[in-house]
């Protein structure tokens, strides 16, 4: 394996489901600023489902303006496939049916547009929390 391969494997891993390229935008800005991981898109969760990333995920971010129905089995799927991983869930308005399936779920819940401080502190928690990981596995 190659050294850069080597270095990508224990990098923060970020992967998003979402329809606005703008948002993915910020989020892959926000993770060179921190120079620390990158960020895997997809559409649709089948996509995800398919190709999924091989190693650990830090952090998931859906922000597809799914229903609340297909919303609460997203977040089932993902809680499967990767235990306590962070997810956060993205929508146009809160306090309604998409915010209660979120926090069901046990996700973080915003509503747009999502300011560029509140990307950054999610995605530093979500590095933090990497870095914890690591370091238990590695001991």
């Amino acid at each position: 394996m190659s050294p850069a391969l080597g270095s990508a494997v224990h990098r923060l891993c970020v992967v998003m489901i979402c329809t606005d390229m703008s948002e993915a935008d910020q989020i892959g800005r926000q993770l060179l600023k921190l120079n620390s991981g990158c960020l895997v898109t997809y559409l649709r969760l089948e996509e995800l489902m398919f190709l999924s990333p091989a190693g650990k995920v830090a952090l998931v971010i859906l922000a597809a303006n799914d229903t609340p129905t297909m919303t609460r089995r997203t977040l089932s799927w993902l809680r499967h496939r990767w235990p306590g991983c962070p997810i956060t869930v993205v929508a146009d308005a809160g306090g309604g049916e998409q915010e209660v399936a979120a926090r069901e779920g046990g996700a973080n819940f915003l509503t747009r547009p999502v300011p560029m401080d509140q990307w950054r502190e999610i995605l530093r928690v979500a590095a933090g929390k990497d870095s914890a990981v690591q370091r238990r596995e590695l001991t």
